[in-house]
């Protein structure tokens, strides 16, 4: 898998989202957490943009809830293609 393969794969279902902070500013940060080889530092830098996902969400109108569901589904999304990604890479994870 490629960086670009990642990111597409991670915002593809991702509309909601990108419609209230923005396509490149979504893009920009999971480039960057896809790019980020330490585990423990790309988690950091997921969690973050899951705060700021859920606040944009929130601020565009949606419900808490639905915010978080939302947030939730991209964190695994977004998760599973940063593995894949170094997975082939051979850095111990």
């Amino acid at each position: 898998m490629k960086i670009e393969d990642a990111v597409t794969a991670v915002t593809a279902e991702a509309n909601a989202l990108m419609s209230c902070l923005g396509q490149p500013v979504v893009a920009y940060h999971v480039t960057a957490i896809m790019r980020e080889a330490d585990r423990e530092h790309a988690r950091q830098m997921q969690l973050a943009l899951m705060r700021r996902s859920i606040e944009a969400l929130v601020d565009d109108g949606l419900e808490d809830v639905v915010a978080e569901h939302f947030a939730s589904q991209f964190d695994g999304r977004l998760g599973l293609a940063w593995m894949q990604l170094h997975a082939s890479d051979g850095v111990a994870h």
